[in-house]
């Protein structure tokens, strides 16, 4: 093979990488991270999730009530957008509701919960450590749906105040500083109070507060006396049943405004503006872009000085961004999908210490909370960058020589692929759309006719051939037509398989999905045309085809993987474009991707096979006699259906990112196998993520796309009919 026909694939980089020679000393394996959705699991129906820094270490922390399971779920922060396994702590009935403060002024963080379904409020007192005491219950309330805290009387200790949806109150219970409260004091608001906000609306020094009002759809303003009482001023109209409720300063005047999310029909969010005498403008409604609206935040999300809003939609199951003007009013709302089902509750705060707030998002119906990273512009998680429909495949190359990594994606339901041109700061140019053969599925490339420009080869398999488009040189493609490549061609790799310095092709072929498959090789003439297709056996269903050098002999080999006899078919090439009889190997279950690097750090190729219906990844370390040793399997998420070798913590050793079809997400498995490692253990390679991207991936590729030397990902989104980038925001990796 002639190296520089090819350099441009930056997606073969990772096998030339680590081939060839023993890896070094590696440092200490770490998590791997990327800008992209954090999926959590706490347990069933999270309805309410806040944030604070529970274990003093200046990183947030989250606190997450569990409904169903009558208990708080606490995730200290690692300070890089993830956090450690939640630990769980009993509270009473039906918790919905979290308020953090210093209760007993031991200068440790307590919490208060509110247990709607036992009528009583749990305080738990905090170690310093991010552990609690047991809790301590308070009794007396009716149906209480939010608590709050504030010091009401000046006293410099925290107080609480609870909306009693029941009985159409909000108590107040003064702080005595050492986490015991004084009898509650009552007072009326409307009817069904959901949720409490506090702050000082007539800049008296003094708090008051706004409560929502869920049946009589309205906002309660109570004016605080100082001393703990309040007085009731106004119920101002809002829309139709009135959930959670915050203050923000919306026009940036000092006075504070009010935002209400109206979960009734028509779905809403008001906006109350100050007067800063207690007194609130008529509300103003914004109906677009909402689902059952449930939680509000508030955060400078696109770090441009004036407060945004973020709300999330349980019916949909997405966030709604808003991004505030300075005068109350807002840009047309952007729709983020969160992953799981029933976004139910919202916070902010700089998970990851970027200076760009992030998002926590409570899940109900999936029992997960997912961190969402600020990108600083008001959009979060994996950069998504729309291409034709139902893409496919995706490859990285720089396919217009100005040294930055570009996409190009096969789009099966449109019969085109789209090239999406890099900027070099892990964002993309609008597609450009090329016109292929039918129900394209796979795409590689080289500089098949040898003017030094990239070209790709696209395999059709609607059409049982390979589009060849010799490139421009400036990221445009003209057609050569097509070579035919076979039955149902569905996976097509570059190689030079006869030493002639050419480009070759090779094409799997799957022409049922019981009978034996085929792979077919094209040799390259030199002009961008190719030698009619010779074919050989292989397994059943081969769904994925890869090159490299497995034997040591300096002569290009394949590896198939054969989706329908659970094998990959290895063919040892014989440097005329011929190859051996293929042998097979066992894997798992439907085998539908492959990675090819030293995992082990021998000198060695290995495979790394996808395994869909398995749920792993099995890795097969190589011999150098071109065999394998038995395959041992690693948990990869959901549905893992393409793979890709690449070190994305930094540590010198190959890891492997997975896209997981049905979970939307991406699953990426970190190396800790020490180098010579002769045989793989089950911890050799430990699980990070799931990273959220768009919806259903089908393939998933490696670059640097933002040029700060960290591999990045890309993922080939078959129903969202896009790509999504997560940029790797892994640490530096510490000294071994």
């Amino acid at each position: 093979m002639l190296p520089g026909r090819l350099f441009w694939f930056w997606v073969v980089a990772f096998c030339l990488t680590f081939s060839g020679s023993v890896l070094p000393a590696v440092a200490q394996s770490q998590r791997a991270t990327f800008r992209s959705r954090l999926d959590i699991s706490v347990g069933d129906n999270p309805p309410f999730v806040a944030t604070a820094d529970f274990n003093g270490d200046g990183i947030p922390d989250l606190a997450v009530a569990r409904q169903s399971l009558a208990s708080i779920s606490v995730m200290l922060g690692n300070g890089d957008g993830t956090f450690k396994a939640p630990t769980s702590i009993p509270v009473g009935t039906t918790p919905v509701a979290i308020a953090v403060a210093d209760f007993n002024l031991d200068g440790k963080l307590d919490m208060a919960v509110a247990n709607a379904g036992s009528n009583t409020i749990s305080l738990l007192f905090g170690n310093g450590d991010g552990t609690f005491q047991p809790a301590v219950t308070l009794t007396g309330f009716t149906g209480p749906q939010f608590v709050l805290t504030a010091d009401f009387n000046g006293d410099q200790n925290p107080d609480l105040a609870v909306a009693n949806f029941s009985s159409s109150t909000v108590s107040v219970l003064l702080g005595n500083g050492d986490g015991t409260f004084q009898t509650p004091k009552l007072f009326m608001v409307g009817s069904g109070p959901m949720s409490i906000a506090s702050g000082d609306f007539n800049h008296d020094g003094k708090p008051d507060m706004a409560v929502s009002d869920f049946a009589s759809n309205n906002v309660a303003v109570a004016l605080g006396n100082g001393d703990g009482t309040f007085r009731l001023t106004a119920a101002l109209p809002v829309g139709s049943n009135p959930r959670t409720i915050i203050t923000v300063d919306l026009t940036g005047d000092g006075t504070l405004d009010l935002a209400v999310v109206n979960s009734g029909f028509p779905n809403s969010l008001s906006v109350l503006l100050g007067n800063g005498d207690g007194t609130f403008q008529t509300a103003r409604t914004i109906t677009a872009g909402f689902s059952f609206p449930t939680s509000v935040a508030s955060a400078d999300f696109d770090l441009d000085g004036k407060a945004d809003l973020a709300v999330t939609n349980c019916n949909s199951n997405t966030i709604t961004v808003l991004l505030g003007n300075g005068d109350g009013t807002f840009q047309p709302p952007r729709s983020t999908p969160t992953g799981g089902s029933c976004p139910f509750s919202i916070t902010t705060a700089d998970f990851n210490a970027d200076n760009t707030p992030d998002l926590a998002v409570a899940q109900s119906n999936s029992g997960t909370v997912s961190v969402l990273p600020g990108n600083g512009d008001g959009s979060f998680g994996a950069r998504t960058f729309p291409t034709d429909a139902g893409p496919t495949f995706t490859i990285i190359a720089d396919l217009n020589s100005d040294g930055i990594p570009d996409l190009a994606a096969a789009n099966f339901n449109s019969n085109t692929i789209s090239i999406l041109l890099g900027i070099g700061n892990g964002t993309f140019q609008p597609e450009i759309s090329i016109p292929v053969g039918l129900r394209p599925r796979s795409i590689a490339g080289g500089d098949f006719d040898g003017d030094g420009i990239p070209d790709l080869a696209v395999a059709n398999s609607g059409s049982d051939d390979v589009s060849i488009l010799l490139g421009n040189g400036d990221g445009t493609f003209r057609s050569l037509g097509a070579v035919v490549a076979g039955p149902s061609p569905a996976s097509v790799t570059v190689a030079d398989f006869n030493g002639d310095g050419i480009p070759d092709l090779a094409v799997t072929n799957s022409p049922s999905l019981t009978s034996q498959g085929r792979l077919t090789v094209l040799l390259g003439i030199g002009d961008g045309t190719f030698q009619t297709g010779v074919s050989f056996p292989v397994g059943t269903n081969p769904s994925f085809v890869i090159s490299g050098d497995f034997n040591g002999d300096g002569v290009p080999d394949l590896a198939v993987a054969n989706q329908g006899s659970n094998t990959v078919s290895l063919l040892l090439g014989i440097g005329d474009g011929t190859f051996q009889a293929a042998r097979d190997f066992p894997v798992s279950r439907s085998p539908v991707g492959l990675a090819v690097a030293d995992f082990n750090g021998d000198g060695i190729l290995d495979l790394a096979v996808s395994n869909m219906d398995a749920n792993n990844v099995t890795v097969l370390l190589g011999t150098g006699g071109g065999s394998f040793l038995a395959g041992v399997d690693f948990p990869a998420g959901i549905t893992p259906v393409s793979v890709v070798a690449g070190d994305f913590d930094g540590d010198g050793r190959p890891d492997l990112a997975v896209a997981n079809q049905n979970a939307n997400a991406v699953t990426v498995l970190v190396n800790t196998a020490a180098p010579g490692t002769a045989i793989l253990a089950p911890s050799s390679f430990q699980t990070a993520g799931p990273f959220g991207v768009g919806i259903n991936p089908r393939s998933v590729a490696a670059g640097d796309f933002n040029l700060d030397g960290k591999l990045d990902l890309a993922t080939a989104n078959f129903v969202s009919n896009d790509v999504s980038v997560l940029i790797n925001t892994t640490r530096s990796a510490p000294p071994f």
